[in-house]
């Protein structure tokens, strides 16, 4: 049986993510999290804490490994809340014009896509990020060099490839302790809440 198919008790779940058991409890109980209730304890899959962990699953490393869950591509994205709440779509704004919030948040769910890459560089591809977006390129060209030069990514060449990185902590004209937990950051939240990674990926040096 490979690891994402091991069933994990409670304990285990709380050590991997950093939670309280009684807080993943009530995420079993309402749905959040997936589980198999066994007697009066749970039992949770290892595969379904990828959403709540930083990056997927280990896979093969085999180039001819055959498409499964764990190395298909994502179908889905991920962003952390607080972001949105933290004055930085104002900011950018007002800043820089309205396209560069969407940009942005664009290179924010390309770092979670990458997962744990080297350095965190992320290959700097143009016309996607435009289709993406659906701004012309040269926007998105002037606007990237903008947060460049601003100090929020850094570019990089390596021979014929321009890669990004987002600079981390992100600042934000409002921190994370003064977002409320239901719109994703710690205020009023558990103890535990910056043990999530989700939370700590651009908050770390």
């Amino acid at each position: 049986m490979n690891d994402s198919q091991n069933l994990l008790n409670l304990k285990e779940v709380s050590q991997l993510l950093k939670i309280n058991p009684e807080v993943l409890r009530r995420w079993l109980r309402n749905g959040k999290l997936k589980g198999i209730k066994v007697g009066s304890d749970w039992r949770v899959y290892y595969s379904d804490l990828r959403i709540f962990l930083n990056g997927p699953l280990p896979v093969s490393s085999e180039p001819n490994a055959p498409q499964t869950l764990d190395n298909a591509p994502k179908m889905c994205i991920r962003f952390p809340k607080w972001l949105e709440f933290s004055g930085l779509p104002l900011y950018f704004n007002e800043t820089y014009g309205p396209e560069t919030w969407p940009i942005f948040k664009k290179l924010i769910e390309l770092d979670f896509e990458a997962g744990k890459p080297v350095d965190r560089k992320i290959k700097l591809n143009i016309p996607e990020i435009s289709e993406m977006v659906g701004y012309d390129q040269d926007i998105v060209d002037n606007l990237i060099r903008a947060l460049s030069q601003s100090g929020y990514i850094t570019i990089t060449k390596e021979k014929s490839a321009s890669y990004f990185s987002i600079v981390t902590p992100i600042r934000t004209p409002k921190i994370i302790l003064d977002i409320e937990y239901s719109k994703g950051g710690v205020k009023g939240a558990p103890e535990s809440a910056l043990d999530n990674a989700c939370l700590r990926r651009f908050l770390e040096i």
